[in-house]
């Protein structure tokens, strides 16, 4: 038996084009417009950042990583995207932010689907009442 232990987790296709995602994304969506509340144990045999991530973002429970730091960059990224939609609805709503604009930001940043889908979802909470 090899002296490695390999912990081999499936991942849905849906978790892994969103993680894709926040690790190429981890670095521009910094800000989330909260502290980080979020306590990461650092364990030279924790899990992955990857699985931890899976596991806080489907349990809502944090494991100890062997990653922490990308750990806590991709946390801080979904934690800023979410802000940035919201923050994207409320300027579309707002007449603040075209639709010609808000394409180019999708393209900029590759918006994923579910995340364009929750910006012109939640912009209609956002509309004032006249």
């Amino acid at each position: 038996m090899s002296p490695l232990k390999f912990n081999y987790m499936k991942y849905s296709n849906n978790f892994n084009r969103d993680w894709d995602w926040y690790i190429k994304y981890k670095d521009k969506f910094t800000f989330s417009g909260s502290l980080n509340r979020e306590l990461i144990v650092d364990l030279d045999n924790g899990k992955s950042a990857k699985e931890c991530f899976f596991i806080l973002d489907s349990q809502g429970k944090l494991k100890p990583t062997n990653e922490p730091e990308l750990l806590a960059k991709v946390i801080k990224c979904k934690e800023s995207i979410n802000f940035q939609i919201k923050e994207y609805a409320q300027d579309r709503a707002k007449g603040y932010l075209p639709k010609i604009e808000f394409d180019e930001i999708i393209k900029e940043f590759e918006l994923l689907k579910w995340m364009i889908n929750a910006v012109e979802k939640q912009k209609y909470k956002y509309y004032e009442n006249k």
